[in-house]
């Protein structure tokens, strides 16, 4: 799979749209959208969350913040902490339908963790504002390690059926944001994480999401390697088929070894050099995903009922 620095429950390596003011002259630049405000304030909250919660080991630590293991103390719930420093994440939003600015990955974290919940989406439990950071109390799974770990530990890649299992679940955890009006815009091998006796998935990190929206995006958040050709081409994308080209990315990584694209000419070049052994079937739902007309890639929906996907292609 392709390399990069990850850091458990996700400190995200990729340029983030929350973490800057402006736009740049590059197409990877970070900017905020109007809704993201810049605010001080330290609501009130109802405990402290020294008296609620007890820190245990660091997990990982990024350019975004640091995990620890964490155990809440009314019923011993095993939690993984995010600290994130301010300077990293200062911006907001408000959730529809309320009138409360929240930190952007908090407030998109509230709204994808309201009941139901999607057991491949990580949950929100608490969260806290301190003067100089924020903290996360998120769900830990047992016996995890991030997507990119464990295809490490495959040699590199997965069978189409371990593929297969992971891919569902992915696109169900995309499917929940996007009923729930969120866009993640980071989505790769870094950000889920597997438990390795189960192979369940969680989704984390959504510190370059947004909430999504029919009008097209013009800043980018993400990974340049998963970046539609539209944004290479244009600087703009339409959220759920930019959603779709990052499916269709990650598939070919899991079934390769590594991204199907590199550089800016080789995303709008598109061509797709699949290795000896992988199905008719799961080439066709890559090359779907990766089609250059965005307007020609499948929906969500359309991916859970593909061959590759559905229960027409398995054994």
């Amino acid at each position: 799979m392709a390399s990069g620095s990850y850091s458990s429950f996700g400190s995200s390596t990729s340029t983030d749209a929350s973490s800057s003011s402006e736009r740049t002259d590059s197409k990877g630049s970070e900017v905020c959208d109007k809704h993201k405000t810049k605010v001080r304030r330290n609501p009130p909250r109802r405990a402290s969350f020294t008296s609620l919660y007890n820190v245990g080991k660091l997990l990982g630590q990024g350019g975004c913040g640091s995990v620890y293991e964490g155990t809440r103390k009314e019923d011993g719930r095993e939690v993984a902490i995010k600290y994130i420093p301010k300077g990293v994440s200062e911006y907001y939003l408000t959730i529809p339908g309320t009138t409360h600015r929240l930190p952007l990955e908090v407030a998109l974290m509230q709204i994808v963790s309201r009941p139901p919940v999607c057991e491949h989406v990580l949950e929100l439990v608490d969260w806290f504002e301190q003067p100089r950071k924020f903290i996360l109390v998120l769900e830990r799974p047992t016996s995890c390690m991030d997507l990119y770990d464990y295809c490490e530990t495959m040699g590199g890649k997965l069978n189409e059926a371990m593929a297969r299992v992971i891919m569902l679940q992915v696109v169900l955890a995309v499917r929940h944001c996007r009923d729930r009006g969120v866009i993640h815009r980071d989505i790769k091998v870094e950000n889920l994480l597997v438990q390795t006796d189960t192979l369940n998935v969680k989704l984390i990190d959504f510190g370059c999401g947004d909430l999504l929206r029919e009008k097209l995006f013009r800043d980018f958040a993400g990974t340049t390697e998963f970046s539609p050709p539209e944004w290479v081409l244009d600087g703009k994308y339409q959220g759920r088929k930019a959603t779709i080209w990052s499916l269709g990315v990650l598939l070919f990584g899991l079934v390769n070894g590594d991204l199907p694209f590199r550089k800016e000419a080789e995303i709008i070049r598109g061509r797709l050099r699949f290795k000896r052994g992988i199905s008719k079937e799961c080439r066709d739902l890559v090359r779907w995903c990766l089609k250059q007309d965005p307007l020609k890639r499948p929906v969500l929906e359309q991916i859970l009922l593909h061959d590759w996907l559905s229960d027409r292609a398995r054994p």
